[in-house]
């Protein structure tokens, strides 16, 4: 079959396709190298992370102490651990974990928020006996950002020769924090990743897996972006909306909506939160774009 000229995407598309002449493959996503930058922003975007703490001369301790601190989810997290006042066996330990991001002075927008689950664990030196682990979860923010136990362990049982939690005067604790994806922090993931995510509208993570699928199939995308639609309805074009979608995904510094793409579809709000079965959708998409691509013939040859 032979091929026939076709319209290209117009503004920055052509300048994807004018790449040719250098050798880069038509539509291809590209990544930026940033290093050491890039590697370092990965590693304080992870959900989970371990903070490890020796307390030394713990008997003599009377002020609070401080970790280090990890970072989780791009917000800074360490153990504060303090003697709680009280007499004989009402004194007690206190282990919290706190989310310091005035105490750094963090470079993080006012009203974060951000859901964490901390596993405090005090490990236990004597054969047999077991490690104290207890386990806490907390919405931190700016107003509430430290949440724990006052009493983790008494005073008396934590001094005691019998009870193995110190070695040397010293106590050793571990803290396996896990978060949730904050709130009110923005992650410049073009920047970082030369990719864009997609928003939700409410139930439509099925469907952006979809999209973000057949985005990454490069022969498909660029067939999409081939499809005539000049005459479309931009109401009601499927196909035009598809382009709309891919193209702000290749090109958009945030992330993309959707609202379009699913009014096309002949949705309304209510549709939008409700979760729909993938496969069915796939083959709506595919069967509301291939009645454009059988009658071009460019597009057929990919």
């Amino acid at each position: 079959m032979q091929r026939t000229d076709t319209r290209e995407p117009s503004t920055k598309e052509d300048k994807a396709t004018d790449k040719n002449s250098e050798g880069v493959e038509p539509m291809d996503i590209s990544y930026p190298d940033r290093g050491n930058e890039r590697d370092e922003m990965l590693e304080r975007m992870r959900a989970e992370g371990f903070i490890k703490f020796r307390v030394d001369d713990l008997l003599f301790l009377q002020d609070t102490k401080y970790s280090s601190h990890i970072w989780v989810r791009s917000l800074p997290w360490r153990l504060m651990i303090m003697p709680r006042p009280g007499q004989g066996p009402r004194k007690s330990l206190g282990v919290f974990l706190q989310c310091c991001v005035q105490e750094i002075k963090a470079d993080i927008p006012v009203g974060w928020s951000c859901l964490a689950v901390a596993t405090f664990k005090t490990y236990n030196h004597l054969e047999g006996k077991e490690d104290r682990v207890k386990k806490v979860d907390h919405t931190y923010d700016a107003k509430e950002n430290d949440w724990g136990f006052p009493s983790f362990l008494s005073w008396e049982e934590l001094v005691s020769a019998d009870s193995g939690f110190l070695q040397n005067g010293s106590l050793y604790m571990e803290a396996h924090v896990v978060a949730e994806a904050p709130h009110g922090i923005d992650w410049d993931s073009k920047r970082f990743t030369g990719c864009v995510g997609l928003k939700n509208q409410g139930a439509t993570c099925y469907m952006n897996s979809l999209l973000q699928t057949l985005f990454f199939t490069n022969q498909l995308r660029k067939a999409v972006y081939q499809m005539p639609t000049e005459t479309d309805d931009p109401a009601k074009s499927v196909p035009l909306a598809m382009q709309r979608v891919f193209y702000e995904l290749q090109f958009s510094d945030r992330a993309v909506a959707t609202k379009k793409l699913t009014r096309s579809f002949g949705w309304d709000t209510w549709e939008s939160f409700m979760q729909h079965d993938v496969q069915e959708l796939s083959r709506v998409v595919c069967m509301s774009t291939v009645q454009y691509m059988q009658f071009n013939s460019s597009v057929l040859c990919l």
